[in-house]
């Protein structure tokens, strides 16, 4: 899909995700990823594919020191930034929500937003210390060209955290196994999103990223899910996160959660 037509699916997207001025608690998928950041004392962040902001609110709000105490001139300049959270994603429209949350949770003084690409990001080679992408590689096209370009602005010895959607999703498949019988049975359509959207093996995933010129760190999975309208249902959705926080870290079940999450440098 070429990028005006992503754009164009991204910005019709964003109206689900209108920031309501609540600080909620981050979900399941949230705190796993949080998890595996680390302490951002003097770094240069960078989040490729933002979204509506929920990560680079915390990442401003938990910035003990800004990195580079200039004032702010040419937001983006070829021999850098001067702020020290940055977020990118291809949707100008989601990047109004995500500002909207950095403005409310985090410090809006040391976070920049642009839109731009993931296959080509708009900074010099080795700028940031930490880089996140979060369920966004599985909806690029060009997933490779992407993750090269992560780890040209990645300075050496910087660290990844990068997740995508786990294809050996086992508990999350076999609960929605019901919901799909009865939907075939009635004749029902199965949804089908209206984007590109991948799902990756383990060791797939791992060669994407080594291919790329990462060091693979740590590889883990986490996280199961109900079916889209059971997954609605705040007490369900809270009682399987408990269960799966858990099972999680026992195998098998270890290898069968949603996520991918992958750390590298």
């Amino acid at each position: 899909m070429p990028g005006a037509d992503l754009r164009a699916v991204y910005d019709e997207r964003a109206q689900e995700y209108v920031y309501r001025g609540r600080h909620a608690r981050p979900s399941r998928k949230q705190r796993g990823v949080i998890a595996h950041l680390p302490v951002f004392d003097g770094l240069r962040f960078l989040e490729v594919g933002c979204g509506d902001g929920p990560y680079l609110a915390w990442a401003s709000r938990t910035h003990r020191r800004p990195h580079d105490t200039r004032p702010p001139g040419a937001m983006l300049r070829q021999s850098g930034s001067p702020f020290a959270v940055v977020g990118i994603d291809i949707s100008p429209r989601i990047l109004h929500e995500a500002r909207q949350r950095v403005w409310h949770e985090g410090q809006p003084e040391i976070a920049y937003l642009a839109a731009a690409d993931a296959v080509a990001l708009p900074f010099p080679d080795g700028w940031f210390d930490v880089l996140l992408a979060s369920q966004v590689i599985e909806h690029v096209p060009d997933d490779a060209r992407a993750l090269r370009e992560m780890r040209r602005v990645l300075r050496p010895g910087g660290t990844l955290v990068i997740s995508t959607d786990h294809r050996d999703n086992r508990v999350s498949r076999a609960l929605a196994a019901p919901t799909l019988a009865v939907r075939r049975l009635l004749g029902r359509a199965v949804y089908r999103p209206p984007f590109l959207h991948r799902s990756y093996g383990r060791a797939e995933f791992v060669n994407k990223l080594r291919k790329a010129g990462f060091t693979v760190l740590e590889v883990c999975t986490y996280r199961f899910s109900w079916p889209s309208r059971l997954g609605r249902v705040r007490l369900l959705t809270r009682l399987l996160d408990i269960l799966e926080e858990r099972l999680i870290r026992y195998q098998p079940w270890s290898e069968w959660g949603d996520m991918l999450l992958v750390v590298a440098r």
